[in-house]
């Protein structure tokens, strides 16, 4: 088996160019706001019934899956930094080669 430290380096480098856009991922602020909403309507979900029996029920899963949505995303980010300090190392331990 050969190591081609080269093509491992340029992959690498491409790699953390794909981190970083994954660690810039926003403008979810308005996915958080809604969900902040829909929490307040549930608040009066005699209210909600009485415009539709299926808002309650719609609302409850809608924000469940915002939030699972919100923290999906921040587990992306937070993998982006990590990964990105990974190969920076590698690329480190790969630089004493020649």
């Amino acid at each position: 088996m050969v190591l081609e430290v080269q093509k491992i380096q340029s992959l690498s480098a491409q790699a953390i160019e794909n981190l970083k856009a994954i660690e810039k991922i926003g403008g979810l602020e308005h996915l958080a706001q809604l969900s902040e909403e829909l929490k307040k309507a549930m608040a009066d979900e005699e209210q909600l019934r009485a415009v539709s029996p299926m808002l309650p029920p719609y609302f409850a899963e809608l924000r469940k899956n915002l939030g699972f949505l919100l923290g999906t995303a921040k587990s992306l980010q937070t993998h982006g930094v990590n990964r990105t300090k990974d190969i920076e190392g590698l690329l480190d331990q790969l630089s004493h080669i020649k």
